[in-house]
């Protein structure tokens, strides 16, 4: 159930972000000089009758022109961040989607979710020339896609097929598309970590509740895992699930480890050993010993 509904959200995310130029549902026209916001115009409203108005007018109009929706949407997102953490990130963002499918793909043909792993089966025929193709293509459609919210759209795709673009939209596309290529071939779960602005907020946000939503475990079985590591293989970002939260400050809250951990625990009639906790439960479990290994020390 946990896996379809994050199917469905992730998969509605991307089409959304694929589409959202193309519709006029969110983009920053550079031919305009100003942002579109579902079909409609957004700037800040100033023209030659402004200028007319008392500084104490012109301050409440761009209140309520830019800073009222900025501090409405920072406030909502704090708090989905305060109480669930990355949840952005492990259910709506297209570029893990992107990371995850590229693991998944790399998983089934070269045997391992990343080119600094060992590989745990044999390689495919023709997996490198597939992977290449993937990454190759995922590339260009994210760096074709994000030049959407800086142009119109259909002029760019059509000039695209027809090999006829300005100068600096080959150089964007072409530049793009490089960067793009090595991220995602080989440090996609890198950049996730250590180099994305958005992820890295949301982490510091989470890491300051200790009541929020986090991955719990069940200490006192930890002898029923002692030689599992199913999760720890599982998780995307190459995180320990049974670990305390400072040690998976990046944490998405996919879910995945919880997942794999009942499906590998499912002849146990005990159930599961993770599961989420909140409030007072994810403060005590953070008091407890940090690693499967200490765990197991103390008993």
């Amino acid at each position: 159930m946990l896996a379809s509904s994050r199917r469905i959200t992730r998969a509605g995310f991307f089409i959304l972000f694929l589409l959202a130029p193309l519709l006029d549902l969110f983009r920053l026209d550079l031919n305009r000089g100003h942002f579109v916001f579902l079909t409609m115009d957004w700037t800040l409203g100033l023209n030659p009758q402004t200028s007319e108005l008392s500084p104490s007018a012109i301050t409440l109009h761009l209140l309520l022109r830019l800073g009222l929706p900025i501090l409405l949407t920072l406030g909502v997102l704090l708090w989905v961040i305060w109480r669930w953490g990355r949840i952005y990130c492990g259910w709506l963002c297209p570029h893990f989607s992107m990371v995850e499918w590229i693991d998944g793909l790399m998983a089934r043909w070269l045997g391992r979710r990343s080119v600094w792993e060992a590989a745990s089966s044999p390689r495919r025929s023709g997996a490198r020339l597939v992977m290449s193709l993937v990454v190759l293509g995922g590339s260009a459609l994210w760096a074709v896609t994000l030049l959407t919210y800086l142009v119109p759209p259909v002029p760019l795709w059509t000039g695209l097929f027809s090999l006829d673009l300005p100068t600096w939209h080959w150089f964007f596309f072409g530049i793009g598309t490089a960067l793009f290529c090595i991220e995602f071939a080989l440090a996609r779960h890198f950049f996730c970590k250590y180099g994305c602005a958005v992820g890295i907020f949301q982490s510091l946000i989470w890491a300051a509740n200790r009541r929020a939503m986090v991955i719990g475990f069940k200490r006192e079985r930890a002898r029923d895992c002692r030689d599992c590591n199913a999760c720890d293989r599982a998780c995307p970002m190459r995180l320990p699930p049974r670990g305390m939260k400072r040690h998976k400050i990046t944490c998405t809250q996919c879910g995945v480890c919880v997942q794999t951990c009942q499906q590998v625990q499912a002849a146990n009639p005990k159930g599961a050993l993770l599961h989420w906790v909140s409030g007072d439960e994810a403060v005590k479990m953070d008091k407890q010993p940090g690693t499967l290994i200490t765990v197991l020390e103390k008993d």
